[in-house]
């Protein structure tokens, strides 16, 4: 089976291939995703995330040069423990995570958030992810969205060194 039927059929299998795309491509697929669902998506469920708390982290990404903000994203897809942004996000509940990426989303619509290079190609897992994600109803790309978004960042570290 290829991937584009694995993933339209079985979500954990969606994020599995997800997971096994590269830090650049996982950050493609999101921004492309947020992209193609267009308006019809919201941060999250309305009153289930924290939307204050989604603003405050995308300020301090915002807040830095854009080759910050793409380390700080990466740092994020990689979970990486070492960088203090990734740690914040691991501390973000499921739907404030969505809001955060929501936002970052929208911060490179309007130019504040470093955006994705004309000129990028992402992988054939990943367009072949994008498109199983085209295929499914809303509730069900939102739900992909969540699942993949979640389990990235880093645990918050012990202690008051967030």
């Amino acid at each position: 089976m290829t991937t584009f039927t694995n993933a339209a059929n079985d979500s954990d299998k969606a994020i599995e291939t997800f997971r096994g795309l590269s830090v650049d491509d996982q950050l493609a697929w999101l921004w492309f995703i947020y992209e193609k669902m267009g308006d019809s998506i919201t941060p999250a469920a309305p009153g289930a995330a924290s939307p204050n708390i989604a603003e405050g982290l995308f300020n301090q990404v915002k807040q830095q040069s854009k080759d910050d903000q793409l380390e700080s994203m990466r740092a994020i897809a990689r979970q990486d423990a070492d960088h203090v942004i990734s740690r914040e996000y691991g501390s973000l509940g499921p739907d404030t995570k969505l809001a955060f990426w929501y936002a970052l989303a929208l911060g490179m619509d309007e130019g504040s958030i470093i955006g994705m290079p004309d000129d990028y190609t992402m992988g054939e897992q990943g367009g072949e992810l994008i498109a199983a994600a085209e295929t499914l109803d809303f509730e069900s790309q939102i739900t992909l969205l969540r699942n993949a978004v979640t389990s990235m960042g880093a645990e918050p570290k012990q202690g008051s060194a967030v």
